[in-house]
């Protein structure tokens, strides 16, 4: 159903403002419980490693769950965004909790899967209740939706204006976009980002360059590193869609979990990393180590193999972190070819991989100006144009409708 002009150009009083203040309240609250759950998840984890060989039967119960009490939730994100382009049914409340609980077994169990994602769909499935619960339009309720995916990538990864331009971006939301519309997600995701450091919410730290002069050198290595992102990226995204479609053919879903599950610790069990631990979850210190000296190329691989089988198992959890993973592991490991300092590659890695895969180019080189510093952008700029080229249009998220967007 199209949103008319009359839609468009509805009055914003300061009860729909008010919406977007609880929204980023809500989000930020839903955002810090996750992430405190997530911090306790994960060090239980590190210290019974033993819990890995359930992994299959957490993974069932889990998704038996979704089929259970909300099969609409399974769509995750492209609910959401199809929601915003096409309003033709209710995001369920019990989303929320179901994302919640099922990405924390995801990582209690040791899958390869991330965070953000899972809160995105926290903050969107919010958008929805507060549109409900207030009664407004289609219109307001899409920029509640964008607004509440904003809220909880930058709630989830601490770079609020990132977060901001995320909710927008990541939807593409087939109207006018009015500045309006950017001003309402700014106001959610920075009240979220204030009330997670009310919470004393754990964000990840990653080093930040405090000078970074400028170098013709350092642009053409920008310029190798953004096609080797952008492979990735592609690569990922067809990997995903293709053995994603191919299986979905046998149908018996639960039973691919099961055996995608199975596989996963098998191949964790021939690379002993049952107790080292640096593939399963999320992987932040294999990221931070990155950062700051050489990595292999097997981080990269290997990451990019387990993070593909969990996601096509159906586990639940995100793409963001892995992503970020594999662009940092990667540009850690080409730096050690080019013979370079591991630093900047590596940092433009962490943005350009996901931003890439996700068709959020703009969101991940602020995010990158918010996490590393703004001395970074230049080089992290062109290493996203070549990325974003290289990858095309496919897109993790296959709800995504690439229209201009008018603002």
């Amino acid at each position: 159903m199209a949103i008319s002009d009359d839609e468009l150009n509805e009055k914003r009083d300061l009860k729909y403002y008010f919406t977007f203040v609880v929204l980023g309240v809500l989000t930020g609250i839903a955002s810090s419980v996750f992430l405190h759950l997530l911090k306790l998840v994960t060090t239980t984890r590190f210290k019974y490693p033993a819990l890995i060989y359930f992994l299959p039967i957490a993974m069932v119960v889990a998704n038996f769950c979704y089929k259970k009490f909300s099969p609409l939730s399974e769509q995750g994100n492209n609910l959401i965004i199809d929601e915003v382009h096409r309003p033709k049914r209710k995001i369920p409340f019990i989303m929320i909790p179901l994302i919640m609980f099922s990405t924390l077994i995801s990582h209690l169990f040791g899958a390869s899967v991330g965070r953000e994602g899972s809160a995105v769909q926290m903050g969107g499935a919010i958008g929805e209740q507060l549109a409900k619960l207030f009664k407004h339009s289609k219109r307001k309720r899409a920029v509640l939706l964008m607004a509440g995916c904003g809220a909880g990538f930058g709630t989830a990864i601490g770079a609020p204006l990132a977060g901001a331009i995320f909710g927008i971006e990541a939807i593409y939301l087939n109207v006018k976009i009015k500045l309006s519309t950017f001003l309402e997600c700014l106001i959610a995701s920075y009240i979220g980002f204030y009330t997670t450091h009310l919470l004393y919410a754990p964000h990840s730290t990653y080093i930040r360059f405090t000078s970074l002069d400028f170098n013709w050198h350092w642009l053409w290595y920008s310029i190798i590193a953004g096609l080797f992102f952008g492979a990735l990226a592609r690569g990922f995204i067809l990997l995903i869609d293709n053995v994603k479609s191919f299986i979905k053919s046998f149908g018996k879903p639960l039973l691919i979990t099961f055996l995608g599950s199975l596989l996963l610790i098998m191949i964790y069990y021939v690379l002993d990393d049952i107790s080292k631990q640096r593939y399963t979850g999320l992987g932040i210190e294999v990221i931070q180590q990155a950062l700051v000296e050489f990595v292999s190329i097997k981080d990269v691989i290997l990451k990019f193999l387990l993070t593909a089988i969990s996601l096509i198992s159906g586990i639940k959890g995100g793409e963001f972190t892995p992503l970020v993973y594999i662009g940092t592991t990667a540009g850690s490991w080409l730096s050690s070819i080019l013979t370079i300092n591991p630093n900047l590659l590596a940092a433009i890695g962490f943005c350009v991989v996901f931003g890439a895969a996700s068709n959020t180019p703009l969101a991940c080189i602020v995010m990158g100006a918010e996490i590393f510093g703004h001395h970074i952008l230049p080089y992290l700029i062109v290493a996203m144009i070549i990325a974003q080229i290289v990858s095309g249009k496919e897109s993790i998220y296959s709800a995504q409708i690439l229209k201009k967007i008018n603002s």
